[in-house]
């Protein structure tokens, strides 16, 4: 898990900036860590979430702690809402990526926003212009990201997992 998390943690710092439609980027981060808390649960999403926001709170000018606590609360609920999910579906993994990034992304900015108390544009400028591009986008890469990971892992289609 380690090892793709790092990758991912590359890819996400060289890559999608090659990627970005008109500024928005798919965040792989949150990508890997639902996919990890709907898969195989909400320890593991939780811890998938820290490690990436961890790796992301080092090497962002960010307020520190907060891409760590944002990942991780969205791992841990991704993770608690896994039993329920017909993980097969593609719609309903795009779905899932699509909430649970935005949530990451409401939390983070909860979060920045009031330890900050700086604020240069409105929060609904922020959602439309921001943080549903970005969960779109990521959400259309999760249509061939999943069955990428799902081959990876070794999760096949008469595993308890699927």
């Amino acid at each position: 898990m380690y090892l793709v998390l790092a990758a991912l943690f590359f890819l996400q710092l060289t890559l999608v900036n090659i990627i970005a439609i008109y500024g928005a980027k798919p965040d792989l981060g949150s990508l890997f860590v639902i996919f990890i808390a709907v898969f195989f649960g909400a320890r593991p999403g939780l811890e998938a979430g820290f490690v990436f926001g961890l790796l992301k709170d080092i090497y962002s000018v960010d307020i520190f702690g907060v891409n760590t606590t944002a990942l991780s609360l969205a791992g841990l609920s991704a993770g608690f809402l896994s039993p329920k999910l017909f993980r097969e579906s593609r719609s309903t993994q795009s779905l899932v990526v699509f909430f649970f990034t935005l949530l990451y992304l409401l939390i983070h900015y909860a979060i920045s926003s009031s330890i900050a108390s700086i604020s240069y544009i409105r929060f609904s400028e922020y959602l439309l212009l921001s943080f549903v591009p970005v969960a779109l986008y990521t959400a259309a890469i999760s249509v061939p990201a999943f069955p990428l990971l799902i081959n990876l892992f070794g999760l096949k289609e008469d595993a308890e997992y699927l």
